[in-house]
């Protein structure tokens, strides 16, 4: 057989000349040589030659579809414009879907992220912040519900927003030496840009985290102890002296008697004053809003900024938010509030508007 007419393949598989020389080596060595030349007055190294060679690909790949690009520009942008008044909408009309479909993506989608590109460091952290809250939401949901209950999970949660908030702080402390290299050497390492950057992001995502949980404790702790609802006036009395939201007396941070005497009431008195609650204790702070009711600070605090309740617990009257910026809050925590939100969309809806833009383009045929 002549040798014009053998399969021109190479001993790895790969296309040869008559002469025995790999076209594709060639091919490769002129695409090299050409992108070598745009780095003019250098030698490129290899990563910068092999994303060039990526890039030139892509342009190549995807050139003549530049109609389809700009159709798929349109939609991304619809689809950005049509986000903040849809979820506006949601929120407002069908309030229990839309907090179970943000709190289910923000819990869910980064440990699956994380799990898949095998970050195990913040899956540990997870599970243990897991099971964590998940003992907390079995004491919020009981029924009855212990009368200290609201208490101890208002400063679980306040806890945990404080802690989240220090590690912020310090992510972004470290994050501002990284920007000024502040220690050379050091600073403008990628491991410490690395860490830096992952502790942010620890204390915002576990701050949002907690922020949504506690608002789904609040309610369910209003409804139970019955003082508060959702929609309307109350149907319960509220005594006099009594934090609405707890249950407890106000003025003191444990005016009851003792588990056992707790544990018979029915929870449908808890608040009522009783021939038992004669035990004095020290005084604790309390907070009186607008509409004149009263409550703990702890609990208030509680239900108002770690809670994200705007309105009364008791008559649902709208609450001026910016008190809280005096003491014993800061104003600090407030802008740590507005970061948390943008750490909702970035965790939470970014990736599932990402999912829904894919099938767009998919229906519509467009890569």
């Amino acid at each position: 057989m002549d040798s014009a007419a053998r399969p021109l393949v190479a001993a790895e598989g790969g296309p040869v000349g008559s002469d025995g020389i790999d076209i594709a080596a060639v091919n490769e060595a002129q695409r090299r040589a050409q992108v070598s030349m745009l780095f003019s007055g250098r030698s490129p190294s290899e990563d910068e030659i092999r994303l060039a060679l990526e890039r030139e690909a892509f342009k190549a790949e995807h050139k003549g579809h530049e109609k389809k690009h700009f159709v798929m520009f349109l939609i991304f942008v619809a689809v950005l414009a049509m986000l903040p008044p849809t979820v506006r909408y949601w929120r407002r009309r069908h309030p229990v879907s839309y907090r179970l479909a943000s709190i289910g993506s923000i819990c869910l989608i980064p440990p699956y992220f994380a799990l898949a590109n095998q970050y195990f460091r913040f899956v540990t952290i997870w599970l243990i912040y897991a099971a964590a809250n998940t003992y907390i939401l079995y004491l919020a949901t009981r029924t009855p519900l212990y009368p200290r209950t609201p208490r101890r999970i208002y400063q679980w949660f306040a806890l945990t927003n404080k802690v989240s908030y220090m590690i912020f702080l310090i992510g972004m402390v470290l994050f501002c030496f990284c920007f000024f290299n502040a220690v050379p050497g050091l600073t403008d390492t990628e491991l410490f840009v690395e860490n830096s950057m992952l502790t942010v992001f620890y204390g915002l995502y576990f701050g949002l985290v907690s922020r949504d949980l506690v608002a789904l404790c609040s309610e369910k702790m209003a409804a139970t102890l019955g003082y508060a609802v959702s929609n309307g006036l109350p149907t319960k009395y509220l005594p006099h002296g009594v934090c609405c939201i707890c249950g407890d007396e106000l003025g003191n941070t444990s005016s009851r008697s003792n588990n056992s005497d707790r544990n018979s009431m029915s929870f449908e008195h808890i608040g009522e004053p009783s021939s038992s609650m004669t035990k004095e204790a020290p005084m604790e702070p309390t907070h009186k809003l607008e509409c004149e009711h009263e409550f703990h600070a702890c609990c208030i605090r509680g239900w108002c900024v770690v809670g994200k309740k705007d309105t009364c617990p008791f008559c649902l009257e709208k609450v001026n938010l910016a008190m809280f910026k005096r003491n014993p809050w800061d104003k600090q925590e407030m802008h740590y509030v507005s970061a948390l939100e943008y750490m909702r969309f970035l965790v939470g809806w970014q990736p599932l508007v990402l999912m829904l833009l894919a099938g767009v383009f998919w229906v519509l045929g467009l890569e």
